[in-house]
């Protein structure tokens, strides 16, 4: 499928372009704000040539990959009308859904995703000037130099300016209004009189003070967020005669002021507080601070929550000039690339070894969600393996002092940048990530979350006596309890050992490996003998029978020899749950009774396909 019939299909499943209330993307995502959620059509979605999608902080978001800049090239191209709305805006006042925490977090990308490249322009240009001047390939104080700084330091330094204009889009107010109130919170009398330490200017019981705002984040967020009302306000409110002079006339007035002195003030204040706590924390707590946020990070990414540290990292930067933050950003990303590259020897399948390798190589480069969706959140081992390596590494890493320089993206030819606390807690922090995380991912890998089929699981021919038998996951999804479920014949396990897994997707596949015995006409249950003889059954839902094969596609048929992870069916899951049924997926030992006992690895919790699920021991 090519760019063009990708993004025609991907408009049309999120409910059409009249259901779209602004469209902007980040490294690896299309970001929507659609009127409804509920008209997308997520399992058609996931269909296409995409990594996923995901609901959070009110957006909807398809996961497209390293290619996503092409693909909203292509749906601007397309659909000119949304390049107005790259800022997050809501165009039709339709309003933002989720409780506050997630339109916080909304509003926060919706205005720094688009600033995002200069700012990480910059910071690799930093990155860049850092390695010449270090290792003396160029004079420091040369003109070049100075000149290459100024191109570095420019959208730092100017942050607010950048801020605004995003910010303006998003409140939908007036973008040039908004770059008044940045003009004014940098007007060299502040900066200066900030640099001098004056004391602050009286108006009566109300103090201006001199603060620097440079490289400022709240401040000028707040402020534009305020002007939207006020703005609005005169224009709505006044003669149209006079509207075009005075709206704009009275704004001022009435904002500056309240900018200069209560506004942007309490906003510095809040994020030099939240520095100054997150600073404390870093450095009186290394350990533990490392060790939390190190292994967290793949998870804040996942749910799209790693924008909101954005503000504290160029906060960090603006009070101290260096960042912690930052830095773990930088070891767990060495973490997620390196579980990338422990995947590829853990798995057999020639896609997802290519996975696995692209994922390796642009994870390397500073850009892993490729790999977060495609492999962390498909397996248990290097799930666990990169929080294992990231936390300890993190730890280690800021324990010895290590910090960043500068706001760039995280990638191993950024690294320099987080020499900031010297060499050593660089390396030291890199070796142990590494390590630790290949050796704890491949151990997993082959142990308790085992995610590969060795050529015997896969190629004997089944034989009629039955003999110790392993057994995996068919499908991703969640383990539930089967005496829960609403059929007494599968609730009592009347047929034999069971486990239920409530599905998140409709690809069912081979738990053995070995011969198909049975396909019901409907599709929705296949019997297979395994290599060992064990006589397994795959039912799909409850009562699934009724719908005499809808939404289910057999893949298999009587007689075909099938091995771990072969496809056996697929079934649109949103569609048998919306027409009533349980979609609730079985994984039946039907003769029991030949094994001393069958043993259940997971009886609750989240499994995904391959995962070890059931041992028959003879």
């Amino acid at each position: 499928m090519d760019q063009k019939e990708l993004v025609q299909k991907i408009i049309t499943d999120v409910g059409g372009l009249e259901n779209i209330s602004s469209l902007t993307h980040c490294i690896t995502r299309l970001r929507f704000t659609l009127k409804d959620n509920s008209k997308a059509k997520t399992a058609e979605i996931e269909k296409l040539d995409v990594l996923g999608t995901q609901q959070q902080g009110g957006q909807y978001q398809v996961i497209i990959g390293n290619a996503v800049g092409q693909v909203y090239n292509e749906v601007i191209k397309q659909f000119p009308e949304l390049a107005h709305s790259d800022a997050g805006s809501v165009t039709d006042g339709s309003p933002q859904k989720g409780n506050w925490f997630e339109r916080l977090l909304n509003t926060l990308s919706s205005i720094l995703v688009p600033i995002l490249p200069a700012i990480i322009g910059g910071g690799m240009l930093k990155a860049l000037v850092f390695i010449l001047t270090n290792y003396k390939l160029v004079n420091p104080v040369s003109n070049f130099i100075t000149v290459a700084n100024i191109a570095a330091d420019c959208m730092f330094y100017f942050l607010p300016f950048l801020i605004a204009v995003s910010a303006a889009k998003k409140f939908k107010t007036n973008e040039f209004m908004a770059l008044a109130l940045a003009g004014a919170m940098l007007y060299p009398t502040l900066t200066d009189g900030a640099t001098k330490l004056l004391k602050p200017m009286q108006f009566g019981f109300l103090q201006l003070p001199y603060i620097n705002y440079k490289a400022s984040v709240i401040p000028i967020i707040l402020s534009v967020w305020i002007l939207s009302y006020v703005y609005r306000f005169f224009s709505e409110k006044l003669p149209a005669l006079i509207t075009v002079v005075f709206a704009p006339l009275l704004t001022l007035i009435i904002m500056i002021p309240i900018v200069l002195i209560v506004i942007a003030p309490l906003g510095w204040y809040a994020g030099d507080y939240i520095a100054q706590a997150v600073h404390w924390l870093m450095t009186t707590s290394p350990w533990l601070a490392g060790l939390l946020l190190g292994a967290a990070r793949p998870y804040l990414v996942f749910t799209g929550m790693h924008y909101a540290l954005t503000p504290l990292v160029l906060q960090e930067i603006s009070t101290y000039g260096y960042s912690y933050v930052i830095g773990v950003s930088f070891i767990s990303v060495l973490a997620q690339a390196t579980s990338f590259f422990a995947t590829y020897f853990l798995v057999k399948d020639p896609k997802q070894k290519q996975i696995a390798i692209s994922s390796t190589v642009s994870g390397f480069l500073g850009v892993t969600e490729p790999g977060l969706y495609g492999i962390i959140m498909k397996y248990r081992a290097p799930m666990i393996g990169v929080s294992i390596g990231g936390g300890i590494g993190s730890m280690i890493y800021l324990t010895l002092g290590g910090k960043a320089s500068a706001f760039v993206l995280p990638s191993i030819l950024t690294s320099p940048v987080f020499a900031r606390g010297g060499l050593a807690p660089l390396l030291i922090g890199m070796i142990v990530t590494i390590g630790l995380t290949f050796v704890s991912t491949l151990f997993l890998g082959k142990s308790f979350f085992k995610i590969i089929e060795n050529d015997e699981e896969n190629n004997v021919v089944p034989t009629s006596k039955a003999a110790n038998a392993t057994l995996y996951s068919p499908v991703n999804g969640e383990v539930v309890p089967v005496e829960g479920l609403k059929d007494e014949t599968f609730a009592k396990k009347l047929m034999g050992e069971s486990v239920a897994i409530l599905p998140s997707d409709g690809n069912v596949l081979s738990p053995v490996a070995g011969k198909i015995t049975a396909v019901f006409p409907t599709h929705h249950a296949v019997g297979i003998l395994s290599a060992e003889g064990a006589e397994v059954l795959i039912h799909i839902g409850l009562d699934t029978v009724n719908l005499k094969g809808q939404h289910f596609t057999g893949l298999v048929h009587v007689g075909d020899t099938v091995k771990v992870g072969t496809a056996l069916v697929k079934v649109d899951i949103e569609a048998v749950k919306d027409v009533g049924y349980d979609p609730t997926i079985l994984t039946i030992v039907t003769n029991t009774n030949d094994y001393t006992s069958v043993g259940i690895e997971y009886p609750t919790g989240k499994i995904f396909a391959g995962e070890k699920l059931m041992t028959a021991v003879k």
